[in-house]
């Protein structure tokens, strides 16, 4: 039989079989489907496990497609080699999806999410200590005033993180840790959600959940942002250790903050930061307080300050120069204007007489001896600079304080609670990943704001199997010495995945049929993506067709060479 556009077809399979070989590796379709009850009569083909990990694999497609439309999405793609199961793209229709949410909702979003988290990282051993917790706002676009379940995420006016305060909104907060950096805890929140108050029932929450685990990490320490420190809700929290920022609008931080460098015995990390430590008690909690201060902040702020001295200085001088071409009718409007304006002195003096403007009055030349009178008042006045004020204000620039209820320096001394907070960024790494415009993630479509709700766990899950595979890879790479090249060809450790993805691009499963026979293969499959390929184990090297045994090929990394011919083979 001759080969034609009839015999021959081809799907994309590019990175998504290493996406569902991490899902294949979590066992998150097991670990939903022994959750979810799975009796329904239409699209009964296919198991919410399955519909789940298809909407992962659509969120991670790179490909610009929304989550609502991932039957376009798989039109294209093997689907039952990435699902491993007899499924078609057809089956993964809008009614199939939607019904997977209501079901997500019925039975919990955060309890099935933290379920299954938990359950993995215990089970891959990357369960730490120390939880990053923070939250971030999605906009919408629906009305969204129909009646919700008590559990479902309230559509509605608050704050905007996004700057768009003309739109509702919903709440995602995250809980991360463990050395994959993976979600451990969410929770869909109302849009008008505070998170001086969210942030410590979402504590409270967590504490009680993992209480509940047979092999609980002891210990639990949450880092979490200046939003945090509220001293009377702090002192609700029971038998929970937690590291934040204290705000600079507090009494007692305020006067700390000011401190001249000269009266403080200060504790030296490195050649960038310093600090100094002492105990105080806060609305009845002892707690430990580090003052640091940075070297690299301090110049950042300082060139900061000194433009919006800069800036102020411009700005009065303009007042100053249109006050004094203004004539007042009488002494009292002129220092009601300059009252005005000494109230908004911080850094700036200002040094000022009214005096009175006299004119002959009358048509004509004046009469000798003829008196003038005082037709109004004018104000002159000088701008200068408190130098003193400017020079204690710089010397107190790049400085934070960081706050602990761990007193025990031998279980957490002053660096790691410095180390440890550094490392909150990785929370809103996460928000960026989700929200970031190749994924789609922050999409939403739904009728309901329970389908929304669950839809966040499913943007969760995401990032869940996003960084596990991430760090899955660094960690076998660093094992084996390994590297692959970067953008520009150069050699690099420390890949992400989204570079993979683009590396992985050009594979593609081809089909053959021919004289009553199917034959499907895997194609463009070059060195660098076999050894990639072989990080993700068994279930990647079923995906991509290689065998179980495959051999990696010695490579020599001593030039640069010899890496970009590896590459082009």
């Amino acid at each position: 039989m001759p080969l034609n556009r009839d015999t021959v077809s081809s799907e994309q399979l590019g990175h998504l079989g290493l996406v569902a070989a991490t899902i294949q590796e979590l066992g998150i379709i097991d670990k939903i489907d022994a959750r979810l009850d799975f009796n329904e009569q239409k699209g009964s083909l296919v198991s919410h496990g399955r519909r789940v990990a298809a909407m992962v694999l659509n969120g991670l497609g790179f490909m610009n497609s929304r989550l609502s439309m991932t039957t376009h999405f798989f039109q294209d793609k093997p689907v039952a080699q990435l699902l491993n199961a007899e499924v078609y793209a057809e089956n993964l229709n809008d009614d199939c999806l939607g019904r997977c949410l209501d079901k997500i909702a019925e039975y919990g979003v955060t309890k099935l999410y933290s379920e299954l988290a938990f359950e993995i990282a215990k089970e891959q051993g990357i369960l730490g200590q120390r939880l990053h917790l923070d939250s971030t706002s999605f906009v919408l676009y629906g009305r969204y005033d129909i009646d919700s379940p008590e559990s479902a995420p309230i559509p509605t006016y608050g704050y905007s993180k996004a700057n768009r305060p003309d739109l509702k909104q919903v709440m995602l907060s995250l809980t991360q840790g463990g050395v994959a950096n993976i979600p451990l805890w969410m929770e869909a929140l109302d849009g008008n959600s505070s998170d001086k108050t969210s942030f410590h029932e979402t504590v409270k929450k967590v504490q009680q959940f993992t209480q509940q685990l047979q092999s609980a990490p002891d210990g639990l320490c949450f880092v979490v942002d200046a939003a945090f420190y509220v001293p009377e809700k702090l002192a609700e929290l029971n038998d929970v250790h937690w590291i934040t920022r204290v705000p600079a609008q507090l009494k007692e931080a305020r006067e700390l903050l000011k401190t001249s460098s000269d009266e403080l015995a200060w504790q030296l990390f490195d050649e960038n930061y310093k600090a100094i430590t002492q105990v105080v008690t806060v609305y009845g909690i002892q707690q430990r307080w580090l003052l640091i201060e940075s070297k690299h902040a301090q110049k950042r702020e300082l060139e900061t300050f000194q433009r919006r001295l800069d800036k102020k200085s411009d700005a009065l001088s303009k007042e100053l120069w249109h006050l004094g071409n203004q004539k007042f009718q009488c002494k009292s409007d002129a220092e009601k204007a300059m009252k005005l304006l000494l109230k908004s002195l911080k850094y700036h003096r200002i040094d000022y007489q009214i005096v009175a403007i006299e004119r002959h009055v009358g048509k004509g030349r004046p009469k000798p001896g003829a008196e003038k009178e005082v037709i109004g008042y004018q104000i002159q006045a000088s701008l200068s600079s408190c130098l003193e004020k400017i020079a204690q204000e710089k010397k107190t620039l790049g400085r934070f304080i960081l706050a602990t209820n761990q007193l025990d320096t031998t279980v957490l001394d002053n660096p790691a609670v410095m180390k440890q907070y550094k490392e909150q960024s990785c929370v809103e790494s996460g928000f960026k990943f989700i929200k970031n415009n190749a994924f789609e993630l922050d999409s939403f479509y739904l009728k309901t704001p329970a389908r929304i709700g669950a839809l966040m766990m499913i943007m969760t899950l995401c990032l869940m199997v996003y960084n596990f595979a991430q760090y899955n890879m660094r960690k076998c790479m660093e094992e084996q010495g390994d590297v692959l090249p970067n953008q520009v060809g150069k050699p690099i450790k420390n890949p992400t995945m989204k570079w993979v993805a683009e590396l992985m691009n050009m594979i593609a499963v081809v089909t053959i049929n021919t004289d009553g026979q199917r034959h499907r293969i895997v194609t463009n499959v070059k060195k660098v993506h076999q050894r990639i390929i072989v990080y993700f184990g068994k279930h990647a090297l079923n995906i991509y067709g290689l065998p179980a045994d495959l051999e990696q090929v010695e490579i020599n990394y001593s030039n640069y060479k010899n890496l970009l011919h590896w590459c082009e083979r």
